[in-house]
């Protein structure tokens, strides 16, 4: 009778990581997106009747970790009474003498690897695992050089916390090649390290993947987030990416040649009603443009009535005015005589009204006035006569 097993690979939740790029006011929203996200996986595992849950580093983030969110896990995968997990410690959660790993007792359920590749086998499902966990913040030895797994008829998984390339690289870690991939005799290799999944990759008769994180962190890392559900048998193999990310992060350069309702306009036909109101967004503005801290914070203020969660930024590489652009009343903030202009005065005051303004129908309504006070006092725009 064929071996079938089914599995979910995920790693890199980094539990109590402060690291959310974005406003602080979004921190606290994206901490409990990532609590939800965990509450997915588990979900995952109970209703795709799943036998095996990878968890291939970076579960906590060591230099934060609190015992509360320690035991909170562990608590969870007790619950998973039908589900053997098994856990690799990675470069943020290594199993070192203060390691997070230490803060509670693990369930029965549960294995976490430590140094050196070892090996737990299940004969009810004529599967072995593998594993190396870090036990250091610094990898110091490759973990696939010379490995061979063993020619027991079992199906052979490992869990690596690493990156596959082909240049060794100095951050602390040694990269797998694809030729110790393809020499080793597994059936699939379980990574986790970089930011986005890999894709699914065969070296040899060897299937591997990089899950991603199952939660994006900063604006660098677009796309789907998730988990990798496998069904193994001797003879077959199916993957699926099933995205369990709540919420992705979007960058958009706008170059300012519109008022800010037409620029609003210009980013509502680029975007979708739940993107907006779900996803993050980063807004930067190129092109010429007052480099004043109100007037990016109008354009956010005006923004939030469409998007949940929005950021507006001058983008660094913008071009400002030339010299030979005349300036309008905004940057004509004082007379010979060191005081404000009326122009100025009237200006300030009409951007307090904006900064108050609680509808774009208001907001609209200042702008007119702003237009039509700036004609009267002779700055700002050339009425046809005719």
């Amino acid at each position: 009778m064929d071996s079938y097993v089914r599995f979910l690979h995920c790693a890199g939740f980094r539990f109590d990581s402060l690291s959310w790029e974005g406003p602080e006011g979004w921190v606290a929203q994206r901490n409990q997106d990532l609590w939800q996200t965990f509450e997915s996986l588990l979900s995952l595992c109970r209703s795709e009747k799943v036998d095996f849950l990878f968890l291939v580093g970076d579960l906590f983030e060591q230099a934060y970790v609190r015992k509360e969110t320690v035991e909170r896990v562990t608590r969870s995968f007790a619950k998973l009474d039908r589900t053997r997990i098994f856990i690799v410690p990675g470069e943020t959660d290594p199993l070192v003498s203060t390691s997070a790993y230490r803060l509670a007792v693990w369930p029965s359920n549960v294995h976490i690897f430590s140094a050196g590749i070892s090996s737990v086998k299940i004969p009810s499902l004529n599967v072995t695992v593998y594993g190396a966990g870090w036990t250091a913040y610094r990898q110091e030895e490759s973990f696939l050089d010379g490995f061979q797994a063993m020619n027991d008829g079992t199906l052979q998984f490992m869990l690596l916390h690493g990156e596959v390339n082909s240049v060794k690289n100095t951050k602390g870690y040694i990269p797998i090649l694809e030729e110790q991939i393809a020499s080793s005799g597994l059936t699939y290799l379980a990574l986790g390290h970089q930011e986005v999944w890999s894709g699914i990759q065969k070296a040899g008769e060897t299937f591997w993947a990089d899950c991603g994180l199952p939660e994006a962190r900063s604006f660098r890392e677009s796309g789907p987030h998730g988990v990798i559900l496998g069904e193994i048998k001797k003879e077959s193999v199916q993957f699926k990416f099933w995205e369990i990310g709540k919420r992705r992060y979007f960058e958009k350069t706008l170059l300012v040649q519109l008022d800010m309702a037409g620029m609003t306009a210009q980013l509502l036909t680029e975007t979708s009603p739940e993107e907006r109101q779900k996803d993050m967004f980063r807004i930067k503005l190129s092109g010429n443009f007052h480099e004043s801290e109100v007037e990016v914070q109008l354009f956010q203020k005006f923004l939030m009535e469409e998007f949940r969660f929005v950021e507006v930024i001058p983008d660094e590489g913008r071009s400002t005015f030339s010299p030979d652009v005349v300036p309008s009343a905004e940057t004509r903030v004082s007379n010979q005589d060191g005081f404000p202009t009326l122009a100025q005065v009237f200006v300030d005051k009409i951007k307090e009204q904006l900064l108050l303004a609680k509808s774009s129908e208001t907001y609209e309504h200042w702008e007119l006035v702003r237009k039509i006070g700036l004609a009267a006092l002779g700055q700002g725009r050339d009425d046809d006569e005719d």
